[in-house]
C-alpha cells in the first residue's frame, strides 16, 4: 500500500462524542472509518479545492501501562495502522465503501438516539445492516486481532481455527483472522444467516448434536460463524440511556463486551456515546430458557429490557409466527430509551474495567471516579482480574477536589 491507513475500530463519530467540544449542532457524520478526513473539501473546480477548516476533537486516553491520561486527536485513536497491509490498496477502499454503507445505516440510527427524537425506528433490512457493522467493528479490533496474532484462544476456538487451517491450507491464524475479516465485510446479511444455519445443522445432524463444536466447513470457522450469527439472528436490540449524573466509559473491548455466565452470554454492550448504548440482549434469556441455571445469573436483572413494537408490512402475524411466513425487508421496529440508574451504568463500566486491554477514555472525571469506586467495591466478589487503579483513582479524587467537593 502506498499511504499509511488508520483504521477505527470504535468509529470516529463516536470518539467525538467523549471531546469536550464536541456539540450536536457543529459536528457532521463521516463515513470514513481508515483513511484521511475529506468532508470538509467541497466540491468545484479542481484548481480551486480548498480545505475547509475542521475543528480537532480530543479525547481523554488513559494508558494503562504509564499511568497516564493524555488528549488525544479522535483521527489518532483506537484504530490500527494498515489492517489490510497484505491487501491492495485498491481492494482496501472496497472493503472500507463496503462497510461505509451499513454504517451509515447505524450512524443515521445513533444520532435519532443522541437527539433524543421520540421515533426511534429501523426497517428489518436495516437493523440487520445495523447488527452487521457493529459485529464487524468489534471482530477488527485490536483485541480480537491480537488473539490471532499471538494465538491466544478458548480450547474450542482454537480446535475450530485449527480445523479450518488444515482445510483451507492457511499458513497461520493470522490469514484465518483476515479471510474472516474480508468474508464477513462482503457477504450479505442473508448470507451470513444462511451459513449460520448451516453451521447449526451441521451440528443437530451429527453424531455428536450436543458437541460444543460444528462439524461445519464453510467461508469462515464454525466456532466464530456461531458467534456472529447468534448476535445477528439471536438477539434483541435495546437502547440504554444513563442516568443523569452517571456517564459511560470507553474501553479498546467497548464495541460488544459482553456479560454473562459459564459458556453463556446475556448481554453486548456497544458504547455510542457517554450517554447512550446499544446493547444487545440474548432472546433466550429474555424467554427464561437459561435463568433457570444456578450459574446463569445476568448482574442487570429483568427491568432493563424493551421488546420494540413492529409493525409488520405483511399485516399483524398469528399466534403461531413463523419468520419466513410473516416478516417482511420493510417490517418497522420502533424503539424507546431505557433510562440505567446509576448503579447499572457503572456496573458496565466496571465490565470495561476488568477487561481493560492498553486504553481507557472518559468524559466526566466525576462519573469516571465513581466508577472506579464501585468497581473497587465489587471487584473481589463480581470480576476475574481485579485490576488496580488507584493512581488513576487518586489522581481523579485530587483533580475534583480542586473544584468541588466528591464523597470518599
Amino acid at each position: 500500500m502506498t499511504q499509511t491507513q488508520f483504521h477505527h475500530y470504535i468509529p470516529r463519530f463516536i470518539l467525538k462524542t467523549f471531546a469536550d467540544n464536541f456539540s450536536l449542532s457543529n459536528t457532521e457524520f463521516i463515513t470514513d472509518a481508515s483513511g484521511p478526513d475529506l468532508s470538509g473539501f467541497k466540491l468545484g473546480k479542481p484548481s480551486k479545492l480548498r480545505r475547509k477548516e475542521r475543528p480537532r476533537y480530543d479525547i481523554n486516553v488513559y494508558r494503562v501501562e504509564s499511568h497516564t491520561t493524555d488528549p488525544t486527536d479522535v483521527s489518532r485513536a483506537y484504530g490500527v495502522k494498515d489492517m489490510y497491509r497484505d491487501v491492495t490498496e485498491a481492494d482496501c477502499m472496497k472493503f472500507e465503501k463496503l462497510l461505509a454503507k451499513h454504517e451509515c445505516t447505524s450512524a443515521a440510527f445513533i444520532r435519532q438516539i443522541w437527539n433524543e427524537e421520540e421515533d426511534l425506528s429501523l426497517t428489518r433490512t436495516q437493523l440487520g445492516d445495523m447488527k452487521k457493522f457493529l459485529v464487524v467493528m468489534m471482530y477488527r479490533s485490536e483485541h480480537r486481532r491480537s488473539q490471532y496474532f499471538n494465538q491466544r484462544f478458548s480450547f474450542i476456538t482454537e480446535i475450530s481455527v485449527k480445523k479450518h487451517m488444515a482445510h483451507n491450507k492457511f499458513p497461520n491464524a493470522q490469514t484465518v483472522w483476515f479471510e474472516n475479516l474480508k468474508w464477513i465485510i462482503e457477504a450479505s446479511v442473508e448470507d451470513i444467516v444462511k451459513e449460520y444455519q448451516k453451521a447449526i445443522m451441521a451440528r443437530a445432524e451429527s453424531e455428536r448434536p450436543a458437541a460444543l463444536l460444528s462439524p461445519y466447513q464453510g467461508p469462515i470457522h464454525a466456532s466464530e460463524l456461531e458467534d456472529f450469527g447468534c448476535l445477528m439472528t439471536q438477539t434483541i436490540a435495546c437502547i440504554w440511556q444513563a442516568e443523569a449524573g452517571s456517564e459511560f466509559i470507553l474501553s479498546q473491548g467497548c464495541f460488544g463486551a459482553w456479560e454473562g455466565g459459564t459458556g453463556i452470554w446475556f448481554h453486548n454492550f456497544f458504547i455510542v456515546s457517554p450517554r447512550f448504548a446499544i446493547v444487545l440482549v440474548n432472546r433466550l434469556y429474555l424467554a427464561d430458557r437459561i435463568k433457570k441455571k444456578p450459574l446463569w445469573t445476568s448482574l442487570f436483572g429483568d427491568k432493563l429490557h424493551v421488546f420494540p413494537e413492529t409493525d409488520y408490512k405483511k399485516g399483524p402475524p398469528s399466534k403461531d409466527f413463523d419468520l419466513a411466513t410473516h416478516s417482511a425487508p420493510e417490517d418497522v421496529f420502533k424503539y424507546k430509551r431505557i433510562v440505567v440508574p446509576k448503579e447499572d451504568v457503572y456496573k458496565v463500566n466496571a465490565i470495561l474495567l476488568d477487561d481493560r486491554h492498553q486504553f481507557l477514555t472518559y468524559k466526566s472525571n466525576a462519573s469516571m471516579y465513581k466508577s472506579l469506586r464501585y468497581y473497587d467495591k465489587v471487584k473481589k466478589e463480581m470480576f476475574h482480574d481485579c485490576h488496580d487503579y488507584s493512581i488513576l483513582r487518586r489522581k481523579l479524587f485530587s483533580d475534583l477536589n480542586r473544584t468541588h467537593p466528591v464523597d470518599k
